[in-house]
């Protein structure tokens, strides 16, 4: 009964520190988990910028999200998972975080997000939401493991994570996307799959 109580006991705290050790510190945050799932180190927070670009003299304006440098900080292997704890709990995680592929460029990467045509309709039929389907297994009170749905070719990538309940969303996609999209309220955390 003693020993049996003892490896309860002991199986209970290592699942407890593994969790800590995999989870990110801070809310609104998102960590890559080692290969082996014994810990998570934070992805790097990139700078987003919401761009126009007119396009010809009939096409309108295109409209994209760039994040600064043609790669991110950080690679990752296209089997790892990934950390996220939510800004709000109360929501489901599935609203608070995307995932969408980059387009590298000599100086950044982009996103094309839709835009307007030059009598000042929307192109968003002509974009479509390409985030990537993500899973959700809870880690721990605050924390879930984060799986895209099959693998990862080589790449650049990045998640968006919005404050939801405050008003923000992290899809940058939609109806809003046509008239100027904008990186307001969202956070961005870019990886590489090389």
């Amino acid at each position: 009964m003693r020993v049996t109580f003892v490896i309860t006991l002991l199986s209970l705290f290592s699942s407890v520190a593994s969790a800590a050790d995999v989870c990110p510190e801070f809310a609104n945050m998102v960590s890559v988990i080692s290969a082996d799932g014994a810990k998570g180190k934070e992805l790097g927070l990139e700078k987003a910028v919401a761009k126009q670009k007119k396009k010809g003299i009939y096409r309108g304006h295109d409209n994209s999200i760039r994040l600064e440098a043609p790669t991110a900080k950080m690679a990752v292997d296209s089997s790892q998972s990934f950390a996220f704890k939510p800004f709000n709990p109360s929501f489901h995680p599935a609203q608070q975080i995307k995932l969408y592929p980059f387009n590298t460029k000599k100086q950044f990467r982009e996103l094309s997000v839709g835009g307007t045509n030059m009598w000042g309709g929307s192109k968003n039929r002509k974009s479509a939401d390409n985030s990537i389907e993500l899973s959700f297994e809870k880690i721990s009170d605050g924390c879930y493991k984060v799986t895209p749905a099959g693998t990862l070719p080589k790449g650049e990538y990045a998640f968006s994570l919005a404050s939801v309940g405050l008003g923000a969303s992290a899809d940058v996609k939609g109806t809003s996307a046509g008239y100027g999209s904008s990186t307001s309220g969202q956070t961005w955390f870019g990886f590489s799959i090389k």
